[in-house]
């Protein structure tokens, strides 16, 4: 009966160790993103660094502004709009 006590608590050891293992590699594939090798979603607008335009006032994604010697602005048909 004592063997087959410490049976019973060596598999339960092991499935715990490999339910901590799974927990961790889990952990790592969120933090680090797909593991699948799908490249990563893009950022959305709310991710982005905004700015300012200098012409029309509007904030938009810097990666989304063009930069000039004032300051950063939109595109040409943005700024068309909005005046």
């Amino acid at each position: 009966m004592g063997k087959l006590f410490s049976f019973v608590l060596i598999f339960i050891a092991v499935l715990i160790m490999l339910r901590l293992w799974n927990i961790r590699q889990w952990n790592a594939r969120r933090n680090n993103g797909r593991s699948d090798g799908s490249p990563a979603k893009k950022k959305s607008a709310g991710d982005m660094p905004m700015v300012r335009c200098v012409r029309c006032g509007i904030f938009l994604p810097r990666e989304e502004a063009r930069l000039t010697h004032n300051g950063y602005r939109c595109n040409d048909e943005a700024c068309n709009r909005h005046d």
